[in-house]
């Protein structure tokens, strides 16, 4: 059973061998076409006939240098003369070529599998299709080329060969070149993957960590990288059509150094220089110019090659020198990016290097590009690159998460530390009196706010001091803190006095920001002195008190005006803080001041409650005083 396969073939075999002139070698059961054909330019539907005299057309081999036809398309025609056995186990053509470049004909009937595409679906660069084949004697296998003219079509313009076997031999065939090709990659896939799968935790970590940016154009980095590494492979040796390169590969090989220099200049604590911004605009403009020219063919394959070697290179050199330059300064972490600043773009530039030496026949550039078989699979020169820049960044991002976790942890502690403090200095010190009483409530929009409030009772007088300070976090509390440390020790009952002296104060420590604060005193008759520094005015009954405003605390020397008002029996003065009407909800709608005094009749807790209802955005302070006759105080 098994001669009858090999009979078959050795006939087919010696049938060529007449037209083609040049001795076969049966390989594995299949027998290369590659010789013997004749070809022609143009297209012409009838030329795939069996009874076309072709006598006339250019002898030649399928892998013979030809110049490319003027136009959108190279078309041209091959033909070769077989003749299969009468009777054959099925036979399957194996053509190695650009997808979606040619067709196929037996005697003129077009065989299925192998179409032709248009530009923007072809595959670059040569693929296995098993093309099925029937009859028997005398026949005239023809195929229809159109290949185009664009730039990366040029690299391998003439690669096709075609190879003519029993079915299971030809299936073997294109499995194994599959194999071979899946080989290839399989290094640089598994790499790659793994860089994939590091950069996404890393931009899920920038989301908690938003003040460390580094994470997140790390994360994107690597995201671009492995992009650019596996749209490669794909194109270059899997069942990928062109398009692919201009929708991922470029945008991403563009994209990685713009990420890389948001990267290192954030890990530095640096900002990005307007030289390095120009040079990020001209990598922008890459993404939307370059593929068009290389799409259209106005830019061709290799000097396209040089072209990106020139643009990438300044990232790639002068990056790890300017981190260099930070490390001789003093900055220390400078030096772990010093080695991973360098490999990827590197490595990119020295695979250009390659194709280039290829272009202008340089062998020694040539075998940049020529992998390093390692049992089955190869090894490209991007390969430990892209593994060793893997390693590095995630050793220099554990150091710096590392760091960093302990900064945040230290910064918990004092914010804590400094919560508890501000909570025991936020309290009123024998506030209320025999006539009146006072609710306060603190609701920070963080750990430790700007607001303040200070109430006393000084010889039957209640003095009550409300403020908002500018800025946020660790330094406006301790600034909170000086103040009500001088309000404690202050026994003044003036409120342009406590003013005053609060503004010569701040004016004194020369740190800058400001704040702005409302002092009021009441006696026993109810009556009531104020004195405003910027601050919201208080309500009376539900309505505003009008103030005279002078300028807040710290800006400059002032003059604080005081207002007189006598309060009734029930009458209650509610006090804000501008979080308070500063409330914002989802939509970005303000609390407002309409909603402020629609509820300012309510307790203090029920004021605070309904603006971080809400949504709070600030510090929240109300602070509420209900004064009673005689008669309610002491019943």
């Amino acid at each position: 059973m098994h001669r009858l396969p090999i009979a078959i073939l050795m006939v087919i075999g010696a049938s060529l061998i007449a037209p083609a002139q040049t001795p076969l070698q049966w390989e594995q059961g299949s027998v290369p076409l590659d010789n013997g054909w004749r070809t022609q330019a143009g297209d012409q539907a009838g030329w795939a006939a069996p009874d076309l005299d072709d006598s006339k057309w250019q002898l030649t081999a399928l892998d013979e240098s030809r110049a490319p036809t003027p136009g959108k398309y190279d078309e041209r025609w091959y033909r070769l003369r077989i003749d299969l056995p009468a009777q054959h186990p099925p036979l399957s053509l194996l053509i190695t070529a650009p997808g979606g470049t040619y067709e196929v004909f037996l005697n003129g009937r077009l065989l299925p599998g192998a179409v032709l595409l248009p530009q923007w679906r072809a595959i670059w660069f040569p693929t296995a299709q098993v093309v099925p084949v029937d009859g028997s004697g005398p026949a005239v296998l023809a195929v229809r080329t159109r290949v185009p003219n664009a730039s990366f079509f040029f690299a391998d313009h003439n690669v096709i060969r075609v190879s003519l076997g029993t079915s299971a031999a030809i299936s073997d065939a294109a499995r194994t070149e599959q194999s071979d090709r899946f080989n290839h990659v399989v290094i640089g896939f598994g790499i790659n993957i793994l860089i994939a799968l590091a950069a996404f935790p890393l931009i899920l970590l920038s989301r908690f960590q938003r003040n460390h940016c580094e994470y997140l154009w790390i994360g994107v980095n690597l995201l671009a990288l492995a992009c650019l590494n596996i749209g490669e492979a794909l194109v270059g040796r899997c069942f990928v059509p062109g398009s692919f390169f201009f929708f991922l590969v470029l945008p991403a090989l563009y994209f990685a150094p713009i990420a890389q220099i948001e990267f290192t200049f954030s890990f530095a604590g640096r900002t990005v220089t307007r030289p390095w911004r120009v040079y990020q605009a001209a990598l922008l403009l890459a993404i939307l110019v370059f593929p068009a020219l290389v799409w259209i063919g106005v830019l061709g394959f290799f000097p396209y090659q040089a072209v990106e070697a020139t643009l990438l290179l300044p990232a790639s050199i002068a990056m790890p020198v300017l981190l260099l330059v930070w490390y001789r300064r003093g900055n220390r972490e400078a030096g772990w990016l010093i080695l991973p600043s360098l490999l990827p773009l590197l490595s990119v530039c020295l695979v250009d290097l390659g194709i280039i030496g290829n272009w202008v026949g340089s062998p020694s550039l040539a075998t940049i590009i020529r992998g390093v078989p390692i049992g089955p699979f190869t090894l490209w020169i991007s390969d430990p690159a892209d593994l060793l820049y893997l390693v590095a960044i995630g050793i220099v991002i554990f150091l710096r998460f590392n760091r960093v976790s302990h900064q945040q942890a230290r910064s918990a502690a004092e914010l804590e530390a400094a919560q508890r403090v501000q909570s025991l200095l936020m309290r009123q010190v024998h506030a209320d009196g025999a006539l009146f009483r006072t609710e306060a409530i603190y609701r920070p929009a963080n750990e430790v706010g700007g607001d303040f409030f200070h109430t006393v009772e000084i010889e039957g007088l209640a003095r009550i001091v409300v403020g908002d300070v500018s800025g946020k976090g660790l330094g406006a509390a301790m600034l909170v803190a000086t103040l009500i440390g001088s309000l404690d020790s202050n026994r003044s009952t003036d409120p342009v006095t406590v003013l005053n002296q609060l503004n010569h104060l701040l004016l004194a420590r020369q740190q800058g920001g400001f704040v702005t604060c409302l002092c009021a005193s009441i006696d026993q008759n109810a009556l009531v002195r104020i004195c405003n520094a910027g601050h919201l005015a208080p309500y009376r009954n539900g309505e505003e008190i009008p103030l005279d405003c002078s300028l807040p605390l710290g800006l400059a020397e002032a003059e604080y005006n005081e207002t007189a008002v006598q309060l009734g029996p029930g009458d209650r003065l509610t006090f804000l803080s501008d979080g308070v009407v500063e409330a914002r909800n989802a939509t970005g709608e303000l609390f407002g001041f309409a909603r402020a005094q629609a509820i300012s009749t309510q307790s203090a807790e029920s004021i605070a409650r309904t603006a971080q209802g809400f949504g709070q955005e600030d510090d929240i302070t109300v602070l509420t005083l209900t004064f009673a006759p005689v008669a309610v105080a002491h019943a």
